[in-house]
């Protein structure tokens, strides 16, 4: 029991030390003639915090509403332009400055602008301009890009005054269906590897705006027939799909041959499609291998024992669209 007590008082002289409370019960022994006690009211309190958070929710709720109304009115006065050209936009490229091989590719077209650390940020920002970032895989000179540079341009003037009108607002971003993100104030784009995969189409809290709730079933034929490359590009389109699913969607995945089954055993009905799922469904959905013939019955089946069962369980179901993909 000796190492027992030693490591007690170790973790009681760490703690003491972290939490500071031998230095608080001494100041409030020098000081304790300027406190005193008062009885709360918890109601009171409960309803002070209430309201608090519900102004809160509601000066950020303006602000989103604002730029929500303003976007919809900008794209549809939008002239659309075929002959436009990548010298008529003026932007800042957010990745300018980003090393790609020592090449500084889009330096060139993006506006420059100078920079100041805010701590609240913690970052260095531009208050008078908006920052533009663009998937790696998507061409910025396309005029379907181009023309949403031109609208979404507008839209830097309604992030500044929402901006004014609520000082405790940080980050503002509009997110668009071509992949294209527009955010205030604007920052260098800081990519965690040396190739950015950002695309906003993908990011959870664009699919929960873009998408509504669904149940989906993704059946995967393994037989023969799909081998080699082929297997390896439906993998690659199963772990694509599975991207676009958020926390309101409920998702299995089958493979079928002869029979059918779900890639993951365990997973006997659908589940959420959170983080954690998603990564099994990845990992189990590169081992799959190809062989035997393929009954689509089976596969089929599977799918719509699966979605028969959301319905009259609704514990594992959006309760809301069901697709077999």
């Amino acid at each position: 029991m000796h190492w027992a007590r030693r490591i007690e008082q170790e973790i009681d002289r760490v703690l003491q030390h972290i939490s500071g409370a031998q230095q608080l019960k001494g100041f409030y022994s020098e000081k304790r003639r300027q406190f005193s006690l008062v009885r709360n009211n918890p109601r009171d309190i409960v309803e002070k915090v209430a309201t608090d958070i519900e102004r809160l929710l509601a000066k950020k709720r303006k602000a989103l509403e604002k730029l929500a109304s303003e976007a919809e009115r900008l794209q549809k006065d939008h002239r659309w332009q075929d002959g436009i050209k990548e010298e008529n936009i003026e932007y800042y490229n957010s990745k300018a400055e980003m090393d790609y091989d020592g090449e500084d590719i889009d330096s060139q077209m993006s506006l420059k602008l100078e920079f100041v650390y805010d701590p609240n940020f913690k970052n260095h920002v531009n208050y008078s301009h908006t920052a533009v970032q663009i998937p790696t895989d998507i061409y910025k000179g396309a005029p379907v890009i181009l023309n949403e540079l031109n609208w979404t341009q507008a839209l830097e003037r309604v992030f500044i005054e929402n901006s004014r009108d609520d000082p405790s607002l940080l980050w503002q971003a509009f997110g668009s269906a071509t992949g294209v993100t527009r955010y205030y104030p604007a920052a260098p784009w800081r990519a965690p590897d040396k190739i950015d995969l950002y695309d906003v189409r993908r990011r959870p809290w664009y699919i929960q705006g873009a998408s509504s709730p669904k149940d989906m079933v993704i059946l995967v034929d393994v037989s023969g027939s799909v081998s080699g490359l082929t297997l390896k590009l439906i993998k690659a389109s199963v772990t694509e799909m599975l991207d676009t699913l958020s926390d309101d969607d409920y998702v299995n995945v089958a493979r079928f041959n002869e029979k059918a089954e779900a890639v993951v055993p365990c997973f006997k009905h659908l589940v959420q499609a959170n983080v954690r799922n998603k990564k099994i469904f990845k990992e189990a959905v590169q081992q799959m291998q190809a062989k035997g013939t393929t009954d689509y019955k089976s596969g089929f089946h599977f799918a719509f024992n699966q979605l028969l069962n959301v319905s009259l369980n609704t514990i594992y179901t959006s309760r809301s669209t069901k697709f077999v993909a």
